[in-house]
């Protein structure tokens, strides 16, 4: 049957919105698991830890720049005014310029302020670490190095941002234009904060996602906070806030807004996992559905069947009696069975016949033997009747094993009873 070019341009609209559900939902589900709303507020409050260091930092640097009083740096830090009135930003400038020493005593405040910001910069990696975790051990160098760069870069895109502001208002006089720098200072820090968004999924993790992955993850995180931010204007009033909490008020929106973000960030960050190694998840919720009765009916309406999903390109089918893979093949594909079963059998030397040794039912893997002893095949495998199994390449089943524990053991104990099985036949 041929489908008209209409039907399959409606079937793969129904694909691809069947895929991101299963994508959000995987995600949403591992975002729980790996409790990361912790790190979320871990990474807001290293993050209002170290703003402020980063602020004055900057602010010493655009004295000395452009020879400004303390004054005058403090009104230029103002211009950005994403801070509201959240601190008293002015005269901690104006102190920390009149105070400033260059010399030990200024090199000793330095260090304090870094130290600081690396709170932060350490909060973030540790989230992202459990989720691209990682079999390979950290350099204890690098893992300082890292939140360290990441905290200078930081404090490189709030210089940017505030001399951004701040010439723009001396360069463009007229109200329109003065509307257009506006706006185009509303986009800019989005698209900043998606640009470090991404040098942060790339670089920080020790097991780091691919570019596609990462930038799939950075776009979904700014995205959802653009929008977040928009309704933050135009339905949440901070005169309420300052009724309720008085001048905590502006500190309270500020913390929801950044809590929000990591929130965010970290939920990018999962979703780039989840894109990564979507497939092997997919089996792994495929297993679990099959598996488990009780399973959250939301699992099994986007996981129990691979019917017109991406599994579809891994299934084969087999005819009874057709042989799969024959003993002494070099061939390392595993299979996992979704219906039928399989006879197992070896090579008799001295009667010169097939023997069977073990069947193997549905929703069981076989064959990873060749692939585990990186061997060729120690028995041929037929299909006992008509079989339908999922085909899955080395790297796919090394992912699965990796991400999913529990067919791991599994994997084991099924060696274990086969190979217990198998003494028992050749001793008889």
């Amino acid at each position: 049957m041929t489908l008209k070019p209409l039907a399959i341009v409606k079937l793969s609209f129904i694909r691809a919105g069947a895929s991101m559900l299963q994508r959000v939902w995987i995600t949403l589900q591992y975002f729980g698991g790996n409790g990361l709303a912790n790190h979320a507020a871990a990474g807001a409050y290293g993050f209002l830890l170290s703003l402020m260091p980063a602020l004055l930092i900057v602010a010493y640097f655009i004295s000395v720049l452009f020879a400004s009083s303390s004054q005058e740096a403090a009104r230029i830090i103002l211009g950005i005014g994403f801070l509201g009135g959240a601190f008293d930003i002015g005269g901690t400038v104006e102190r920390f310029l009149d105070t400033f020493n260059p010399g030990l005593t200024g090199i000793t405040s330095l260090i304090s302020m870094l130290w600081a910001a690396i709170v932060f910069a350490f909060s973030m990696q540790r989230g992202l670490n459990s989720i691209f975790f990682s079999a390979k051990a950290s350099n204890p160098i690098k893992s300082y190095l890292i939140p360290l760069g990441l905290e200078v870069t930081v404090i490189v895109f709030v210089f940017i941002t505030v001399m951004g502001a701040h010439l723009s208002a001396l360069l463009f006089g007229t109200e329109m234009e003065q509307g257009i720098v506006r706006t185009v200072f509303m986009v800019i820090p989005f698209l900043g904060l998606g640009l470090l968004t991404f040098g942060a999924y790339r670089i920080v993790p020790n097991g780091r996602p691919n570019g596609n992955s990462a930038r799939a993850g950075a776009v979904l995180c700014i995205a959802i906070y653009a929008i977040l931010s928009a309704l933050f204007s135009v339905f949440i009033n901070p005169e309420r806030y300052h009724v309720i909490y008085g001048t905590l008020g502006d500190l309270i929106l500020l913390l929801a807004k950044v809590y929000f973000f990591f929130m965010f960030f970290f939920i990018g960050a999962q979703f780039a996992f989840v894109v990564e190694y979507f497939d092997a998840l997919l089996f792994i919720k495929l297993r679990m559905a099959r598996s488990n009765p009780a399973s959250f009916f939301i699992d099994k309406l986007l996981f129990s069947s691979i019917k017109n999903g991406r599994l579809q390109t891994y299934c084969r089918s087999y005819s009874a009696n057709e042989t799969i893979f024959s003993q002494g093949e070099d061939s390392h594909d595993i299979y996992y069975i979704l219906s039928g079963s399989v006879h197992i059998y070896l090579n008799n030397k001295k009667s010169g016949r097939q023997e069977r040794v073990a069947v193997i039912n549905a929703d069981t893997f076989f064959g990873e033997m060749g692939h585990l002893l990186a061997n060729k095949r120690s028995a041929t495998a037929k299909a006992a009747d008509d079989l339908t199994a999922l085909v899955l390449p080395p790297a796919l089943f090394q992912q699965i094993m990796t991400i999913d524990k529990n067919a791991d053991n599994k994997v084991i104990e099924t060696l274990s009873e086969r190979l217990k099985h198998t003494n028992e036949q050749l001793t008889r």
